[in-house]
């Protein structure tokens, strides 16, 4: 007996030519983003830089982030080698994969059509196309959101048992946890589904179920949970000086221009569809379990941009399940009852369209804006690139006078220039340490790397001001020398290499 009003019908990825045809699109633009990757003139981003230094020490933690990411760029790094391309490669594949995994989500739940239409969904997402290019702690979490959500579809379609469901979903999440602590959104969902009762994915959700996807998730996020708890729960604590609460702006015009900026992020008529989808979740097959998966993220981030800010980027664990929902909402096959072979309405699916070609369009330009390293003639005059340039040419103006001055340490100013100094003196046995002046640590390399003195060993100081660093246990042995590096048209960096000896 068919349950819950399934689909009469449900094709797996891949049997014709319509879905060949989808795998070559979302394959090849997987494959330019590696292209454009190859061939980009632009360095790694700050925290790219020290995702890769805490590659080169594994471990279950880290001051500001959970392991998986250092994980993911250390194996890459031994397979490819000290290159850019090394640090930033996964970022693309493990997006290509959580649209396939999507994809066999959207078909087990809506059909073949709505499969497919997610996989384009996904894998044209503005914020994907970023993130295919600058890897961060979302790209895994999102792969791991995925097949949480790939476990439940596969249980409503009596793939696997609900037990087995629910252990794979918090197992997922659990890993997810190891890249990002919002992997804790998708969790809190399933405990409102628990909660609201009518809008349960039956007989899935139950409470013994829900404790056995607990128990994975902590099982599966134990090594860096006693990583913290070894380690005075300085991830955790750096969390908490993230959201900022203190702060206390309690602004609505903040939650106001956060909604606004998933425009940004979805696309501007994908993000459209899927705040205008809401309004039909009643009528929706599924829309109840994968609203409790989305929704309350909005609305959280939306209550921390008014106490605080918060960031575009925070929300991105509720589009998994919201590309979901509109694959069968724009297929015209969520509508409970429907079978899945029905045609869908046209009006729909030409909006579709158009919203996917927008979308499409913003991918040809960020994989133009790749490969050439500048946003052209629509660049601002604060260019939101300069981040990532200019620190190559930092290291060789360093590179002679570590020779002249027969120095093999280097005291930067900040994490960012401690961060991709390291990456550019990973063959020199240069060793890069930050002065932390007030004895409590703000960030990795201050609790990490921090300054230790070893007495008449001489020291090259980075800071930004011609004025020599309060550090009494150095002496100052020589004058300044500016460090000039061009990061866009109108900007440079200007640094102070100031001598002396500990």
């Amino acid at each position: 007996m068919r349950a819950n009003n399934q689909p009469t019908s449900v094709n797996p990825p891949f049997p014709n030519g319509a879905d060949h045809l989808t795998l070559l699109l979302i394959l090849a633009v997987t494959i330019l983003r590696t292209a454009a990757l190859a061939i980009s003139p632009l360095e790694l981003g700050v925290d790219e830089a020290q995702y890769w230094l805490w590659s080169q020490t594994p471990d279950f933690g880290y001051f500001t982030k959970p392991p998986l990411i250092a994980w993911i760029i250390g194996a890459s790094h031994w397979l490819f080698g000290h290159n850019i391309m090394a640090v930033r490669l996964p970022a693309c594949w493990l997006h290509f994969a959580t649209a396939l995994v999507l994809w066999q989500t959207a078909a087990w739940l809506y059909g073949p059509m709505a499969g497919r239409w997610v996989a384009l969904l996904w894998i044209s997402l503005p914020a994907v196309g970023l993130g295919s290019f600058l890897i961060s702690t979302d790209t895994p979490l999102l792969f791991c959101v995925a097949l949480a959500l790939l476990a439940i579809a596969g249980s409503l379609r009596n793939k696997i048992s609900p037990a087995h469901a629910m252990i794979y979903a918090g197992f997922a999440l659990g890993v997810g946890m190891l890249a990002k602590y919002a992997a804790l959104y998708p969790l809190f969902g399933l405990l409102l589904i628990w909660a609201s009762g009518r809008h349960q994915p039956a007989p899935i959700i139950r409470g013994k179920h829900l404790l056995l996807a607990l128990v994975a998730f902590l099982i599966a996020a134990s090594p860096n949970l006693i990583w913290n708890f070894m380690h005075d729960f300085s991830t955790m604590r750096h969390l908490g000086d993230n959201a900022n609460l203190t702060k206390q702006t309690n602004d609505l015009t903040e939650s106001l221009v956060f909604l606004i900026s998933q425009a940004g992020v979805a696309g501007p008529l994908v993000f459209a569809l899927m705040f205008g989808i809401f309004r039909a979740a009643r009528h929706e097959r599924h829309a109840g379990w994968l609203m409790w998966m989305a929704v309350p993220v909005f609305v959280l981030m939306s209550l921390q941009a008014y106490l605080s800010e918060a960031n575009a980027n925070w929300a991105m664990t509720a589009y998994p399940a919201l590309s979901v929902w509109l694959g069968g909402w724009i297929t015209g096959c969520s509508t409970r009852g429907n079978n899945v072979n029905k045609k869908p309405n046209k009006a729909r699916t030409w909006i579709s369209y158009s919203a996917l070609g927008m979308n499409a369009s913003i991918t040809i330009v960020l994989l133009m804006i790749t490969m050439l390293g500048s946003l052209g003639p629509v660049t601002p005059a604060s260019d939101p690139l300069r981040r990532l340039r200019g620190w190559q040419q930092l290291a060789s103006d360093l590179e002679p006078h570590l020779v002249a001055h027969n120095a093999a340490r280097i005291i930067a100013d900040r994490r960012a220039t401690a961060s991709l100094l390291s990456w550019h003196f990973h063959n020199r046995a240069v060793t890069i340490m930050v002065h932390d002046a007030d004895g409590m640590p703000n960030n990795h390399f201050e609790a990490n790397h921090s300054w230790q003195r070893i007495a008449g060993s001489p020291v090259l100081v980075l800071s930004s001001s011609i004025d020599a660093p309060t550090i009494p246990e150095i002496d100052w042995q020589a004058a300044p020398i500016r460090s000039l590096t061009t990061i866009s048209n109108n900007r440079m960096r200007e640094l102070y290499i100031h001598f002396g000896s500990e």
